[in-house]
């Protein structure tokens, strides 16, 4: 039977106290350093302020118990950090799938490039995620609809991918999780490729910014062990009761996105809901 391990506190100095060459898979996505950029939650401000605010249409991520708006050096530092941190509680020839994005920010663009290649981390692959959406209020610039997954290895060494995933190709094209109530998930599907991909045996799952515990409900119902943390006790908690009763929605959901025929682990499967 799989394990889930959830832990309050800061990705980095928990990630500090895991043990090295422990980890087979780390799949996340880390706050964007938005810069409070946008409206907040129920906002009527109509007023519009390229790169500082919008006209109410755009949404500001707020998160529980973080302020996503640290100077950029700052961030990126921190990002390297933390990926140093994990490469080294990762086993010899394990994965990252690294979600973010490309940012725009008074003329200039910001892309994840810039501080990967600082990492020790190889990196094996950049995926497009065509999530469709998006809004662009301003018409300065084509609506941004995609997003980056940064397939990284520890060491040249890598998996090989079942036919069935690579057929995917480099350009994943399904929409984000519009049912979820934290300010930033990615749909269920999205882990579920990540893992299914370079994981066939049962092993650990990491992802340092739990958020509303996807990776670790894709985690669950491949069979296998999970670790996330998050700085929320209130998303958290979510998480653990989302994890621990896998709904009939994630059920389908991954049943869907599995690329391999899974349709849950032994522990949890469709059929038992009938």
């Amino acid at each position: 039977m799989s394990t889930t391990t959830l832990k309050v506190g800061d990705a980095i100095e928990l990630s500090k106290e895991l043990e090295d060459n422990s980890i087979n898979v780390t799949v996340t996505s880390p706050p964007y350093n938005k810069a409070k950029i946008g409206s907040p939650k129920n906002s009527l401000d109509k007023k519009y302020i390229p790169g500082v605010s919008s006209n109410g249409i755009f949404k500001k991520i707020e998160y529980d118990s973080f302020d996503d708006s640290l100077p950029e050096e700052e961030y990126q530092q921190k990002q390297i950090e933390l990926l140093n941190i994990i490469h080294t509680k990762t086993v010899e020839g394990g994965s990252f799938f690294y979600n973010h994005k490309i940012r725009y920010n008074k003329g200039h663009s910001i892309t994840p490039w810039e501080w990967l290649l600082k990492t020790k981390w190889h990196i094996r692959e950049e995926i497009i995620w065509a999530r469709g959406g998006g809004v662009e209020i301003s018409g300065f610039r084509f609506i941004q609809n995609d997003e980056r997954i940064y397939w990284l290895c520890k060491g040249p060494k890598h998996p090989k991918l079942p036919r069935a995933c690579a057929n995917l190709g480099s350009v994943w094209k399904f929409g984000a999780d519009m049912k979820n109530d934290h300010p930033a998930p990615y749909p269920l599907r999205l882990p579920v490729r990540c893992v299914e991909a370079v994981l066939p045996s049962p092993g650990v799952v990491l992802d340092p910014y739990n958020g509303s515990g996807t990776t670790g409900v894709a985690a669950k119902l491949l069979g296998h062990n999970y670790i996330g943390f998050d700085l929320s006790e209130n998303y958290l908690e979510k998480a653990r009761d989302r994890i621990t009763n896998i709904s009939l929605h994630d059920l389908k959901k991954f049943r869907e996105s599995s690329m391999l025929g899974n349709s849950g682990s032994g522990e949890v499967t469709l059929e038992n809901f009938f």
